[in-house]
């Protein structure tokens, strides 16, 4: 992609973003632009190489858009990316990043709120009642909603879910976990001051709160 192409898609790209976000440009292997925001910045300069482990490599391999939240170990920092390449007779030329904070009040403002979550069965969609939702999954890229009556597909990231829901209800407590603090009966201290949750569900599931999220689960529950 040549100058003109890149300063073009970036003021187009500029127009529909919050200020919050950040913007990486690429060719097939390297970042050709990046403009960071006040809100979150990854350093990434103009001829650095496509990491494997970033979102735009997988982007670019994939060949399709993809959205995900990354831990800190490629940049430094945690943050939420969404990436577009930009195909051309079948081929990625070139990738589109934005990044956010992983503040997930910076993250998606157009989330619909209701008081319940859509949720997949077998044959039929079903409306379930937040207060049904005991813990939400995510594994291998898709995220279940566990319930008394059974595990539903929702088509919301936890990321997306963390946004959506209450937080005085539902809890983030592991990169693959969030809980409805409602549906917790009792908490187990585990290894290295992380704790196990036993929900109050007929199988009495275990869910875990990682290091990473001991400290902000535990001052959000007042322990």
């Amino acid at each position: 992609m040549d100058q003109s192409s890149v300063h073009s898609i970036v003021q187009a790209i500029s127009q529909t973003l919050p200020q919050e976000a950040s913007i990486a440009i690429a060719d097939e292997s390297k970042f050709i632009y990046y403009q960071p925001s006040r809100m979150i910045d990854l350093k990434i300069k103009p001829g650095d190489i496509v990491k494997e482990g970033t979102l735009t490599r997988r982007a670019l391999s994939d060949k399709q858009k993809l959205a995900q939240y990354l831990e800190e170990s490629v940049f430094g920092v945690p943050y939420y990316a969404m990436s577009t390449p930009i195909i051309t007779h079948g081929q990625a030329e070139g990738c589109v990043t934005t990044i956010f904070p992983s503040s997930i009040q910076q993250i998606d403002r157009s989330l619909p709120r209701h008081h319940f979550l859509i949720g997949r069965g077998e044959d039929r969609w079903i409306p379930i009642p937040l207060f049904d939702i005991q813990f939400i999954e995510s594994d291998k890229g898709k995220t279940f909603l566990h319930t008394e009556r059974g595990v539903y597909l929702n088509k919301y990231s936890l990321i997306e879910l963390e946004r959506l829901l209450p937080s005085d209800r539902f809890i983030r407590c592991h990169r693959a976990y969030m809980v409805n603090v409602h549906s917790i009966m009792e908490i187990h201290p585990d290894f290295h001051s992380t704790f196990v949750l036993i929900m109050n569900d007929p199988t009495r599931s275990r869910v875990p709160v990682s290091q990473k999220y001991a400290s902000m689960f535990r001052r959000m529950l007042g322990f």
